[in-house]
Formats: structure tokens, C-alpha cells, sequence
């Protein structure tokens, strides 16, 4: 469960106005943290950063790129798998060998390893 901020929302406008007037990091965690709140440095960094984006300073943006997915292939009735596009995605030369090794441990995951 997330553990909730001692920092509300004012304290952050506070910590962006400090920051905008030029005041040293130093400063301003003494300043804000005082007695009671002690504000570390990765407290501030990520204080800042929600105020920066509470303010509209930052823009979070969605991913640009949508992950691919995985091109699948098929075994054969005879136990074949016809990989088309092996020497583009391996880099391998015509006439390499490869043997299949069993899945290891708790894997499920077959192996494909170069002979020597």
C-alpha cells in the first residue's frame, strides 16, 4: 500500500516559489522541513517534481510507441517449425548449426544454442 505524503499541496507551491526565486536546495529543505518534518534530498526531488507537475511546469506524456507483438509460428504435422525470417532476427549465416536444449529449473522456455 502506498504510504501517504507529509507534503500537501501547499507546502509544494511553497517548495516551487522557493525554487523559482533562486534559494539554495540546502535553504529550502531547512526552511520547509524544520523540527518536525525532516526533508531528505530525494524527498525534495520528488516534491518538486509534483509541484513542477501540479503547476503544469512538466507534461506527463503517454508512451509514443505501442509495444510490438510477438510473431508467432507453427509447428508442422511432422513436428517441423518453419522460421522464414531466422537469418534477419539472429544475424546467423547460411549453413549455421544450432542444437535445442530442455528447458532449465522452473523455466518452460526451450533453448536454441549455436554449435561450436
Amino acid at each position: 500500500m502506498a504510504k501517504r505524503s507529509k507534503w500537501t499541496k501547499e507546502d509544494r507551491k511553497k517548495l516551487l516559489k522557493m525554487v523559482q526565486d533562486g534559494l539554495a536546495e540546502q535553504e529550502i529543505r531547512e526552511k520547509l522541513g524544520g523540527a518536525s518534518k525532516n526533508m531528505s534530498s530525494a524527498e525534495f526531488a520528488q516534491q518538486l517534481k509534483m509541484a513542477m507537475v501540479e503547476s503544469g511546469q512538466l507534461k506527463q506524456a503517454s508512451r509514443k510507441k505501442a509495444p510490438s507483438k510477438p510473431k508467432g509460428y507453427e509447428v508442422t504435422s511432422t513436428g517441423r517449425l518453419t522460421i522464414t525470417d531466422f537469418s534477419e532476427l539472429t544475424g546467423s549465416k547460411t549453413g549455421a548449426s544450432y542444437s535445442l536444449e530442455k528447458p532449465r529449473g522452473k523455466s518452460t522456455a526451450w533453448r536454441l544454442v549455436p554449435l561450436d
